[in-house]
């Protein structure tokens, strides 16, 4: 596609007009880099041909340019498919160059004696001496022949500048230099490239990033197209930012033909960047100013540059290009030379720091010193990523035993912990014993965030519990040695709260305090809370962890900062207990100042709290977005986040009755066996069994969660109730008397919580696993404690089901109001109850085969396994699976295991 040439190409019927008339003519075309010089060239071939003037045609390319008259041998094996006769073939088989010169002469006169000929030469400016020389020589005698002879060459090149090629432009009829494109043209090539008419917005952003330039647009464009995207408003930024790699080749080959100044000169540009310092340009590339302006011009000449007092690349593909062409130590070298050459003008630090992070080779002995202030610097204004880089790199450069390396280690945890509070944890551990008073040891340690001692405590906690001996007993403390001992013992007992003896001695510790245990100071409220933690995972008293978890927010500052200490341990709880609105307002509070500055682990904090609130307020939809959206956020070092995600992902895909989603859960479960948190693993394996109705699987993997959390302590049935599940699954398998003793259990413990939810979940389960008029009274009860729940869904369960149970009495239907519009409905939870009307028989019955396959797919087997298990293909397993739908009258594989167990016992084909 050639846009906006057309006066070009009229020139060229102009001039072979002339040539038949015996006035040959030179034609010399020239422009930057990607003008569309060579692209005019084959469009002039094209037009000649149609208008049936014979071409020779040759190339130019810099590694041939040492190959004496090479373009005149192109010329002679283009002249050589013209259809010459056998005479004139052995005439060229001459191998003496004088004799190939001669002949040339002698077939380009004739030819041109029959019809005009056209002679195009591209890229001229690299070709060979000898050739410059027989294309001079014949330019000079054009004459009296009918010969357009037609060159480009390219503006800014060295070797445009050669004497030969001067003399052949300034004997040309015509010098014409290629500008770019218009909007309108670059409108059209939007078109033409994507097959529909472009968005204004689109197309006015590639011609600006192009500047109009045919290579650079039509590259863009093409990669665009490559890449999916499309001529709309959406993908303008797309093409703004587009570095496409077919472009920086070109760039990059334009590049190697440059002289070393230059190149240099590029080099120096593109690690300067935007600094527009002349001085700083000139000693960075090693070039006199004399120098550094003719480097500048030869780039503005190649398009490259744009003219003008201001050093900038005509694009950022440029610099791209000029960077790739470096190898990796001249980056490291430039980068800290021009390090050193900021701090010799007293820049500041992090203008400086922004070279440092790039230097391989050891930087000076002030580096350390920059780039730790720079560090501080970024941190101060919120750019958390920043400072990690450079304190990343001052960590690099500070030897193991100088004594600045714990207060750079501190530094470094610092910044990470909005993003890596794991990380940063690890870092403040390394950083402990370079200390050398007990002092400054304290000031480190209760910046560790006590989230991350949940799930790996070892050393840390060790170093931590030998730290608070060193301080001792906070009771004889005073001032910032009491307020660090307080803040080290809420660490190491949250680090312990996987240890039913550590637990018990929390409580201890919590009941020591008296009903109104101290809150005044930022010590006081961490250990408190770490100590309302405990007693949430024990399940003693949700009154009492409401009351002083209350008190503690009521102190706290819903600030951005809180998440990494000991607040987010109440938050947790008060979510356990259904103090649902003073959490949420505090995590609302949090989140609005996560988004002004952009903290990913406080930001999976938050996600996690509001999954949690979500399914106590019994919606397990939203529950399971803004779980996934912690996951997504929560990546291995965010473990505290990850776990908490992944915990309320699984109570949310427990809730809906989603096995899709918890077979997806497995995998990220498998992380946590290590960590203690193999219970998670346990209760998703134990869910889809269920699901899948392999119920006597799913109980051995439920009481196996049961007992992991049973030996950490955690009694509180609220965490998990994997009691009542197992329960209804027991009473399923005709198990009464195993359902009865743990539903009485779920209720015991959860009285001992106090909240509602938790004790009319329990009653509404044993009011299912129990006929006649002691489980519609065990029902009754559960309406009524549910009364003053926050959950919304199991209000509405045990409407249904005490609807259910009492058929169509008057007494029926304010339940059955309340049990209308329950769009969630887990088939294992909620069974076939006592008391309730049989289930409607199947429509058809299965053949053998049908079953068997049935069965297959109800444990969870994809088609492919049920295939190998039964010796057929996977197409023969879903036309059996199309049948067995049809015949039970279900809509999929979900609702297989109810309708299977309806079934009488199968019987053979």
């Amino acid at each position: 596609m050639l846009l906006e040439r057309e006066p070009e190409i009229e020139s060229l019927t102009a001039s072979l007009r002339e040539a038949r008339t015996g006035r040959g003519r030179l034609v010399v075309i020239g422009g930057p880099l990607g003008a569309g010089k060579s692209h005019l060239l084959h469009a002039m071939r094209e037009h000649a041909l149609g208008e049936g003037v014979p071409a020779l045609q040759a190339g130019c390319a810099l590694p041939e340019r040492d190959f004496a008259y090479g373009v005149v041998h192109q010329l002679l094996d283009s002249a050589l498919l013209l259809g010459l006769s056998e005479p004139s073939r052995r005439a060229f088989s001459e191998t003496a160059e004088d004799q190939v010169l001669e002949n040339l002469q002698k077939l380009v006169r004739e030819s041109s004696g029959r019809n005009p000929l056209l002679v195009l030469v591209d890229d001229a400016h690299w070709a060979d001496d000898a050739s410059l020389d027989w294309l001079n020589r014949l330019t000079g005698r054009l004459d009296g022949l009918s010969i357009v002879v037609v060159v480009t060459v390219r503006e800014g090149d060295p070797l445009s500048g050669r004497p030969a090629l001067r003399e052949l432009a300034g004997r040309a009829a015509g010098n014409v230099t290629l500008g770019p494109l218009s909007p309108v043209a670059t409108r059209i090539a939007v078109a033409e490239e994507f097959g529909e008419p472009g968005d204004e917005g689109f197309v006015r952003c590639c011609h600006e990033t192009s500047a109009g330039r045919p290579l650079f647009l039509m590259s863009i464009l093409a990669e665009l197209r490559r890449l999916g995207y499309h001529p709309i408003a959406e993908h303008t930024e797309a093409a703004r930012l587009l570095l496409p790699s077919a472009l920086r080749q070109r760039i990059m080959a334009c590049l190697r033909s440059q002289p070393e100044p230059v190149r240099r000169f590029a080099h120096a540009l593109a690690v300067l960047g935007e600094r527009d310092s002349r001085d700083l340009l000139c000693a960075l590339a090693g070039l006199d100013p004399a120098d550094c302006d003719a480097a500048s011009d030869s780039l503005a000449r190649l398009g490259l540059l744009d003219p003008g007092p201001a050093q900038h690349f005509v694009h950022h593909a440029v610099r791209d290009a000029v960077e790739h062409s470096m190898v990796t130590d001249q980056w490291s070298a430039l980068h800290s030379k021009l390090a050193e050459l900021l701090q010799g003008c007293d820049s500041p630090a992090e203008d400086v720091a922004a070279h440092l992070v790039h230097a391989d080779h050891p930087p000076a002995p002030w580096a350390v010193d920059v780039l730790r202030a720079a560090g501080r610097s970024a941190g101060a204004r919120g750019d958390c990523g920043s400072a990690t880089r450079y304190l990343r790199r001052a960590l690099l450069s500070c030897p193991p035993d100088d004594a600045g390396r714990a207060r750079l280690l501190v530094d470094l945890s610092a910044a990470e912990r909005r993003f890596d509070p794991f990380l940063s944890a690890q870092h403040l551990s390394e950083a402990l014993p370079l200390f050398e008073s007990t002092l400054d040891r304290g000031r480190a340690a209760v910046r560790i965030e006590p989230l991350t001692l949940g799930r790996h405590p070892g050393p840390v906690v060790e170093l931590l519990e030998g730290l608070r001996a060193e301080f001792g007993d906070p009771a004889g403390l005073s001032g910032e040695s009491r307020e660090i001992s307080l803040k080290l013992e809420a660490r190491v007992r949250y680090a312990r709260h996987r240890d039913p003896a550590d637990l018990a001695d929390a409580a201890e510790r919590l009941a020591g305090l008296g009903e109104h245990p101290p809150q005044g100071t930022a010590g006081e409220r961490e250990l408190i809370g770490s100590l309302v933690f405990a007693a949430t995972m024990s399940g003693t008293g949700s009154a009492r962890v409401t009351e002083l978890g209350e008190r503690i927010m009521r102190h706290e500052p819903a600030a951005l900062e809180q998440v990494h200490t000991a607040t987010p341990l109440v938050v947790r709880s008060l979510v356990l207990a259904d103090a649902l609105e003073e959490a949420g307002a505090w995590l609302d509070a949090v989140s609005a100042q996560e988004r002004e500055v952009g903290a990913p682990a406080a930001r999976a904090f938050v996600a996690v709290q509001r999954a949690l609130i979500a399914v106590r307020r019994g919606k397990p939809e939203e529950a399971a977005g803004l779980a996934g959206l912690a996951l997504d956020l929560a990546n291995a070092s965010l473990s505290s986040a990850s776990e908490g995600s992944t915990h309320a992902l699984v109570l949310a895909a427990m809730g809906t009755g989603d096995a899709t989603t918890a077979a997806r859960l497995l995998g990220r479960c498998a992380e946590y066996d290590a960590g203690g948190a193999s219970w998670l693993g346990k209760l998703v394996h134990g869910g889809i069994a269920a699901t899948a109705g392999n119920h006597a699987v799913a109980l051995e993997h439920f009481h196996a969660c049961g007992r992991e959390l049973d030996a950490a302590g955690w009694r509180n049935p609220e965490l998990v109730p994997w009691r009542s599940w197992a329960a209804l699954l027991h009473h399923r398998l005709g198990q009464q008397a195993a359902a009865e003793e743990l539903i009485e259990q779920e209720h015991a413990r959860t009285v001992e919580w106090g909240t509602p939810q938790g004790q009319g979940r329990a009653l509404r389960v044993w009011g299912t696993i129990t006929e006649g008029t002691a489980g519609i009274e065990l029902l009754r009860r559960s309406a009524a404690v549910l009364n003053d729940s926050v959950n919304r869904l199991e209000q509405t369960k045990t409407g249904r089901l005490l609807a259910k149970r009492l058929g169509q009495s008057d007494a029926a239907e304010p339940h059955r109001r309340r049990g209308q519009g329950l769009e969630h409905e887990t088939p294992w939870l909620v069974p076939a109850t006592a008391g309730a009307s049989a289930a409607p028989a199947p429509r058809g019955a299965l053949t053998g085969s049908e079953r068997r396959i049935a069965e297959f797919a109800a444990q969870g087997l994809t088609n492919q396994l049920i295939a190998d298990e039964v010796d057929v293909t996977p197409r023969t397993v879903e036309k059996h699976l199309t049948s067995v739908y049809r015949k039970l009258g279900v809509p999929g594989r979900s609702a297989l295991p109810a309708a299977l167990e309806r079934l009488p016992p199968s019987t053979s084909d």
